[in-house]
């Protein structure tokens, strides 16, 4: 009896000794995963800013209210999943500038390209 119970705390022990290497392998790869998911969101964010205002200088206005809306939807989506305080406040200043961008956007006014820039340069200056 006394062999049956040492033999299974030692596989217990044996167990336990292969699970946490594993275990912390498993939570480092979810880190990394959530790492690249955040970094490839941010790309399109990017991609969306950077095609609304190349339209916009095209004056190709309806194509860019389309990816500017893309851009704040995007935005407004990864400001409330990434836990970057910088990203954050990045996309909180992006944010703040949808309905003014927007406004000019539906009125094919060209000072919307100047709203744009900013807003480009602070997304492509990001993380």
């Amino acid at each position: 009896m006394r062999k049956l119970v040492i033999s299974l705390v030692l596989f217990a022990a044996g167990l336990l000794i292969g699970f946490i290497p594993q275990y912390s392998k498993a939570r480092r790869f979810e880190g990394q995963a959530n790492s690249c998911h955040a970094n490839l969101e941010l790309a399109q964010i990017r991609r969306s800013a950077a095609l609304a205002y190349v339209s916009a200088t095209q004056q190709n206005y309806g194509t860019a209210a389309g990816y500017a809306n893309q851009l704040f939807d995007e935005a407004q989506q990864l400001s409330g999943s990434d836990p970057d305080p910088a990203v954050h406040s990045m996309l909180a200043n992006v944010l703040s500038a949808r309905d003014k961008i927007m406004n000019d956007l539906s009125k094919a006014n060209p000072q919307v390209i100047s709203e744009l820039q900013p807003i480009v340069l602070e997304i492509l200056g990001g993380r």
